[in-house]
């Protein structure tokens, strides 16, 4: 009886060693190599879902940025049209920021500053009283104010009005039978431009007219 007593407790110390043993090797599995894998695999999804959150969120703004860069180009030309090239140069910058790779703001960035350039020229020009004179075609429309055979006669009217803060210009006009000396106050693109302009010099002569040279 004792013998057998002695078998069954051997027997069942054994089972229990197995079971601590398989135990043992499950929870090593499970915390070593099972939880590790589900976590990365929960951690992987959740990278992915983020991702494709971003990629929706950045698509969402490129379309809202594009429909902005539109309608700041529409903007932008419709101002350059009307030579208002502060406001141009504005609307052309903040274009260009929202699709730096877009070459077309930068081209008209470049004409309007150029153009921004060439009118601080005249502004500095005018304030220092100088006269420009052109003796070529300009394919542009001057205000004229004055005009004479005699170029020492236009010449002193014309720094007279360039003293007084007056963008002054003396046009070389060769009509074929005589040279005319025109002191032009100002020219423009159009005529319907400088034949709008023109009424704002009305104070300087009473025939004013635009000549197209």
């Amino acid at each position: 009886m004792s013998e057998e007593a002695n078998g069954s407790n051997k027997a069942i110390r054994v089972i229990v060693f197995t079971v601590f043993i398989v135990a043992g090797l499950v929870g090593l599995w499970y915390w070593v190599m099972y939880k590790p894998e589900q976590e990365a695999r929960e951690r992987a999804q959740l990278e992915q879902i983020a991702r494709e959150e971003a990629a929706k969120k950045a698509a969402e703004l490129t379309a809202q940025n594009k429909i902005k860069y539109d309608q700041l180009i529409i903007d932008a030309d419709s101002e350059m049209n009307q030579q208002n090239w502060q406001r141009a140069k504005s609307l052309y910058t903040e274009a260009s920021s929202l699709f730096p790779n877009e070459q077309y703001p930068k081209d008209q960035l470049a004409m309007v500053n150029t153009k921004l350039d060439e009118l601080a020229a005249i502004e500095a020009r005018r304030a220092a009283g100088v006269v420009e004179s052109v003796s070529t075609r300009t394919g542009r429309f001057h205000i004229i104010v004055s005009s004479s055979i005699d170029d020492d006669l236009a010449m002193d009217y014309a720094n007279k009005l360039a003293k007084e803060g007056n963008a002054i210009k003396i046009i070389e006009h060769d009509t074929g039978k005589l040279i005319y000396y025109r002191v032009s106050v100002g020219d423009y693109p159009t005529r319907e431009q400088a034949e709008s302009a023109a009424a704002s010099f009305s104070n300087l002569s009473d025939d004013i007219w635009v000549l197209g040279y």
